[in-house]
């Protein structure tokens, strides 16, 4: 499936070929709906770099942060997620915030490696970015937030009330789609859901 066909879909669905235009406006709103409410772990990346004092940049495509390391001699750490450090008085790096669009490690130097697992942003869909993981994956998700968008527009409230009750049971479906690719199926070692 393409940015283009899903365009064509919705035209189809809702017989309002004069909605053609608004037509990226709708999956632009869609999106911005889908991409708050899906993580998609399997998308994860990782990115090695240095601190400049206790600061790192944030890659330009990151989304949510999984697990951030550091190595000090020839092993390596994760690092927790605090706020604000404990103690001011750390001799190596034991943890980590964000602020300001950037990643900063307590009581990192200048110089200190880490290593950065995150979820990139999924791409929205254009001319350009035709597919992406969510509309190869849960078209039929995309479709119908799409389409509920374009019916709010048009205020048509018979259309609202049909689509609208279809989201909750087909995001739920691609959050379960999303962890289950994300998990071994076979093997010696199983993982359990919490």
């Amino acid at each position: 499936m393409t940015y283009s066909e899903l365009q064509t879909n919705v035209i189809g669905y809702l017989h309002r070929s004069d909605l053609a235009a608004k037509l990226p406006s709708f999956i632009a709103l869609a999106e911005s709906f889908l991409f708050r409410e899906l993580q998609i772990k399997e998308l994860q990346l990782s990115v090695t770099g240095t601190t400049t004092g206790e600061y790192a940049d944030l890659p330009s495509d990151f989304g949510t942060l999984s697990r951030l390391t550091t190595t000090i001699g020839a092993r390596e750490y994760s690092l927790d997620y605090k706020a604000q450090p404990e103690s001011a008085h750390r001799t190596h790096p034991d943890s980590f915030a964000l602020e300001n669009d950037k990643l900063r490690i307590w009581g990192a130097g200048t110089g200190q490696a880490y290593k950065l697992y995150y979820i990139p942003n999924v791409q929205p869909l254009s001319t350009s970015v035709p597919t992406n993981w969510l509309l190869e994956n849960a078209y039929d998700l995309y479709f119908y937030v799409t389409a509920l968008e374009a019916a709010r527009h048009v205020r048509n409230d018979a259309q609202v009330a049909s689509i609208q009750p279809l989201i909750p049971t087909l995001l739920d479906s691609a959050r379960n789609f999303a962890t289950r690719r994300a998990q071994p199926v076979t093997g010696s070692m199983q993982i359990k859901a919490r």
